[in-house]
Formats: structure tokens, C-alpha cells, sequence
């Protein structure tokens, strides 16, 4: 079998949009970011620093705060340089309110009694609107690693009197302690956990700061969906090579999916292109156990992302499609009842063990 460089990955990937395999470049002004910043000073800002573990500081940019130990690197390109671009794809065209609100139920939560949320990986605030809408009594803590997205979290959230009161915008690295232990009811990610080069070493950080009785909700790619997955690209590949059609932007786009998953699957263990990766894992249920025993949270459940799973696959097809700027190709109508096979195919009890995102829920 012939070897797939970076190289050549990365051109395929030019070639086709934003989806798997951009290479990390280096933030020329991040360093500059913190040097600008001020120290904490205001009534909030003591908020913050009480559930700060003894020698973890931050500095005030703006609207954001931001670790002084932050550094940008593993800051993927689309979630800097090009974080306006990501905003605009992802922030309106999902409907988070209604995932979110899965995630919630799913986990059995008293929306009531919470009070403190950790939002993880919040990007420009999907996520974390979701919840201030959901949870009206909480008070939420948006992190994420990039600071041009926590800017633009921040900017929506100050256009907003109830969410400027309740939000507050942190920048750091989920790969180190930063919390007091027992400071939040409940930490959610939503597509977050994929992109960390040690999802484990991340997570305990996480668990950590949890009270007891609290939960980890993440919403996250699953490998049994992806290998579904995998195999329709491949069929759709098939038709369109029949079709003479084997280097249209549909087909490119159904080989760089492939090579995507392919890349990503197996115990999240680095290889020698993880780095290059921004969308790095797929994980399966005997890992996310193991995980939830190293974070003394041995309670794991996984389930569909969504309830009704009819469509499952036609629509997770037409949902990439959009999300490499793609959505306006024209699709044969043999390519389109080639997929429909797939959610016709496969049963619905079958369909909740395949779904291509699940949410997991940790606790004790």
C-alpha cells in the first residue's frame, strides 16, 4: 500500500474547503496578547480569581480573560486566524438550543439547582447561549484556547444585558489545572473533546472541579457511526467513478472524508500526523468507560445526538456538505438514493448503537 503524506493530504484538502487536514500555523500577534492585558481588578473579576487554584493567574484583554500561562500553540488556524470564518458557519446554522436542551434532559439535570457551569471549547458562544437561555438561574464560564474566539463570545454577549451579567469568557489550556476543586454543578462540551491532543489528561483537570454529584455532557463523534460513515463515502465514490465523475469536487470531498476518518480512528494515542490534525479522535464505547473509571466517574452513558434518527445518515451527509462550503453542488439522483440506502438499510434500534455523534454523559 502506497503512503498518504501530509503534503499531499493537504492539497487535496486546499482543493475541496475547510474539513480535516489544515496544518497548525503559528499565531504571529497571540504572544503580544497577554503583555497588553491588565491585571484583575473589578468585583468579577475577584469572582474569578476565588475558584482559581493557588498560582493560576489571569489577565484581563478586553472583555476576555486570559490565563497568563496560555500559550497558542495547538491554536488550529480555522479557530484563529480564521475565527470569523468559523463564527459564521457554525454559530447560526446549528440549532444548539435544541441540542443542548438533549444534553440536559439526557443527563437528568435539575435545571433548577445549578448554579456554576463550565462551558468547554465554547468557540464563539453556540453553546454557551444554549445554556444561559436553558439554565436562566446559572451563572456560565466560557473557555475555549482562542482568544479571537472568546472575543467574539464576548462582543455577542455584551449586546445581551442578561447574558453579560451571567457570561464570563476564559482563555486557557484544558491540559492543566486551573480550578478549585467542587466549583461546577455541571461541565459541557460540544465538539470539544476531538480536537485535544490527550482528551484524558484534559478531562481530569475537568473531573476535578466538579462537586460532588456534578456531571461531564459531551457531544463528540462516535467511531461506529463513523465507520457507517466511511463506508458511504465510499459507495458514493463508487457511483461517481461509474459516472466518469471520479475527480468532481463531490468525489474529492468523498476521499478526503475517508482519509479523515481513517486518520482519527483507534484509542487516542498520538501518531505521526495527530498534530496536523484539527479534528484528531473518534471514540468508541470501551475507551470513553476506561475514561470515565480514570475520572472517578465510572457512570458512563452514551446516547444518540439525536431522537429521531430516520435520516440519520442522509442528513449528517447534507450537514458536511454545508460545513465545507459545498452545499450548493448538485447531488445525482443515484448519489442521493445511494445514501438514503443507508438509513433505509439499517434498523432503528441499530441505528441508536450508529449514530455518528452521541452524547456522553460522566457521573458517579
Amino acid at each position: 500500500m502506497a503512503y498518504v503524506t501530509m503534503a499531499s493530504m493537504n492539497r487535496m484538502f486546499r482543493a475541496i474547503g475547510r474539513r480535516a487536514f489544515r496544518p497548525i500555523r503559528t499565531l504571529r500577534s497571540a504572544k503580544s496578547t497577554a503583555v497588553r492585558s491588565v491585571r484583575l481588578r473589578s468585583s468579577a473579576d475577584t469572582e474569578i480569581s476565588a475558584i482559581l487554584q493557588s498560582g493560576v493567574e489571569f489577565v484581563r484583554e478586553g472583555s476576555i480573560l486570559i490565563d497568563r500561562r496560555w500559550s497558542h500553540g495547538g491554536v488550529g488556524a480555522q479557530f484563529a486566524e480564521d475565527a470569523a470564518t468559523y463564527h459564521q458557519r457554525y454559530f447560526e446554522r446549528l440549532a444548539f438550543i435544541p441540542l443542548i436542551e438533549r444534553c440536559l434532559d439526557l443527563a437528568a439535570i435539575d435545571r433548577s439547582t445549578v448554579r456554576r457551569v463550565l462551558d468547554i471549547g465554547s468557540g464563539s458562544g453556540a453553546s454557551v447561549f444554549a445554556l444561559s437561555h436553558l439554565l436562566p438561574q446559572a451563572g456560565i464560564y466560557a473557555s475555549d484556547i482562542s482568544p479571537q474566539l472568546l472575543q467574539l463570545l464576548a462582543k455577542i454577549a455584551e449586546s445581551n444585558e442578561h447574558a453579560r451579567s451571567r457570561v464570563k469568557a476564559l482563555c486557557f489550556d484544558l491540559h492543566r489545572p486551573v480550578f478549585c476543586r467542587g466549583t461546577f454543578d455541571l461541565v459541557l462540551g460540544s465538539a470539544i473533546l476531538h480536537h485535544l491532543l490527550d482528551p484524558r489528561a484534559a478531562l481530569i483537570n475537568v473531573a476535578a472541579s466538579l462537586r460532588e454529584g456534578g456531571k461531564i455532557v459531551l457531544v463528540e463523534p462516535l467511531e461506529g457511526g463513523s465507520l457507517v460513515l466511511t463506508a458511504l463515502f465510499g459507495s458514493v465514490l463508487t457511483k461517481l467513478l461509474a459516472r466518469g465523475e471520479g475527480d468532481s469536487p463531490l468525489a474529492r470531498f468523498m476521499r478526503a472524508m475517508r482519509l479523515d476518518i481513517q486518520s482519527r480512528l483507534g484509542v487516542p494515542e498520538q501518531k505521526p500526523w495527530t498534530r496536523d490534525l484539527d479534528d484528531k479522535w473518534v471514540f468508541d464505547r470501551p475507551y470513553l468507560i476506561g475514561l470515565g473509571k480514570a475520572l472517578g466517574l465510572p457512570r458512563v452513558d452514551v446516547h444518540p445526538s439525536e431522537e429521531d434518527l430516520t435520516h440519520v445518515f442522509e442528513n449528517t451527509f447534507t450537514s458536511l456538505l454545508s460545513d465545507a462550503g459545498l452545499s450548493s453542488i448538485p447531488i445525482p439522483d443515484d448519489v442521493r438514493e445511494c445514501v438514503r440506502a443507508y438509513d433505509k438499510g439499517i434498523d432503528a434500534k441499530l441505528k441508536r448503537e450508529l449514530c455518528p455523534t452521541g452524547v456522553i454523559v460522566f457521573g458517579r
